[in-house]
């Protein structure tokens, strides 16, 4: 293998678009932080096999939040910067730990967080780089990585990026108070030059305009603290109406489940009308529900609401094992439980959409505990990270979520941005 040859038209440059001079630091710890879609991982991607083709024997390692996030936005990226070099410049494994190797020695690893920091990294390193460092909670990570710069005879240097999620962990140690050998560069999503044509009208529209703080936080990588109420945006008198259509008309329907054990389990169906807006039309809330009474009452779903499958709560691995041995077809929610993501995607469909003036879903007023949630769903104030208030249920508003996942579902961007966005649809 001859080693790669780095395209740094990749990399671009504006006033303000500082994606190539994050690229260019050799400040310490360097944040490229700012709005979705900036182009934070490509900057970490070209850079880490830029400086592994021009130092040879150097190590290197890039995480992610989650594995998930490893296999559908890093490798992606590679793949889209580097691809036609594979098997000439550079080797790359495809099952964890994945590991991609250089003709001169240089390696570079992919790693998730999501584990505990020793089990990310055993050897010294020159050089790391956290994307997406303000998902979850890395801060032991990054303490332990930072620690790992050891590697004798090259630069040491930890690059981060991130989206704000809250004043957090990273907004102390980085904007707030930084700590030495910080240097930060932001940009927000506009300033991107290579966004896709209607790119951030699409966004704005699913964040319900900049007056929502989601939209400054998402778009405009404001550092805001969340407070009051999680959707604003809803309205009875725009959103909860009788059924309508008949359920039997409705597309796709399907069943969310979030298990409950002390606290409710819910069971919300769902379905698509002729327009695509999601309708919301039967619940069943239980406390203390067993597991036989919610497979009773999912087949009573089945024959009177028509429920043609279950989306779940990921969480409960156990139960949804459990229900598809009993016959039930099942899948996990694809969202994570990242709890900003969950509060987009209903968002999302609760925003009045500006040009056909109506929003993105109805809830039938029979659902009278998925109503009450959403109305009295509040953030946690005063937190290092985004939580909902305590006590406040959410168990009929995870069920729901779970189904617009399904229908609104999550995908890493192939070309151009690499965070996972929500797909959108002109409702």
């Amino acid at each position: 293998m001859a080693g790669t040859t780095t395209d740094f038209s990749l990399i671009k440059h504006g006033e303000s678009y500082p994606q190539r001079d994050f690229f260019n630091s050799e400040a310490d710890y360097p944040l490229y932080y700012g709005g979705v879609g900036i182009g934070k991982t490509r900057a970490l991607v070209v850079d880490f096999f830029d400086y592994a083709g021009r130092c040879p024997g150097s190590r290197q390692i890039i995480t992610e939040p989650t594995w998930g996030m490893v296999r559908d936005v890093l490798v992606p990226t590679i793949e889209d910067c580097y691809g036609p070099q594979e098997g000439v410049g550079f080797s790359m494994t495809r099952q964890p730990p994945i590991d991609v190797r250089f003709p001169n020695g240089s390696e570079i690893w992919l790693r998730s967080t999501d584990v505990r920091p020793e089990r990310v990294l055993g050897s010294n390193v020159a050089r790391v780089g956290m994307d997406e460092i303000t998902l979850g909670h890395q801060e032991q990570s990054f303490d332990y990585l930072a620690g790992r710069l050891r590697q004798e005879g090259f630069f040491h240097q930890v690059k981060c990026t991130g989206t704000p999620k809250g004043r957090n962990w990273v907004w102390k140690r980085f904007i707030d108070a930084p700590m030495p050998g910080v240097h930060v560069y932001f940009a927000e999503t506009a300033d991107n030059p290579k966004l896709p044509p209607n790119y951030m009208q699409r966004m704005l529209a699913t964040y319900g305009g900049w007056d929502n703080p989601l939209a400054r936080q998402e778009l405009a990588g404001q550092w805001l603290q969340m407070t009051g109420q999680v959707f604003p945006q809803f309205s009875r008198a725009i959103h909860v109406r009788e059924t309508d259509v008949a359920w039997k008309t409705l597309k796709n329907r399907l069943g969310g489940i979030d298990f409950g054990g002390v606290s409710p389990t819910a069971l919300i169906a769902c379905g698509l009308d002729s327009g695509d807006r999601a309708r919301a039309y039967a619940e069943w809330y239980k406390r203390q529900a067993t597991l036989d009474e919610t497979m009773s009452a999912m087949a009573h779903f089945q024959v009177e609401w028509g429920v043609e499958k279950w989306i779940a709560d990921p969480s409960g691995k156990k139960e949804i094992d459990l229900l598809r041995k009993a016959g039930f077809k099942v899948s996990p929610a694809k969202h994570g439980n990242r709890i900003m993501l969950r509060v987009q995607i209903l968002g999302a469909r609760l925003n009045v959409h500006p040009a056909a003036k109506l929003p993105g879903m109805y809830i039938s007023p029979y659902c009278h505990n998925l109503i009450m949630e959403i109305e009295t769903l509040t953030w946690k104030p005063d937190v290092d990270v985004d939580q909902f208030e305590r006590g406040a249920p959410d168990h009929a508003v995870d069920a729901l979520t779970n189904v617009l996942t399904e229908y609104d579902g999550v995908r890493a961007a192939r070309k151009g941005l690499t965070e996972p966005v929500l797909v959108y649809g002109d409702y």
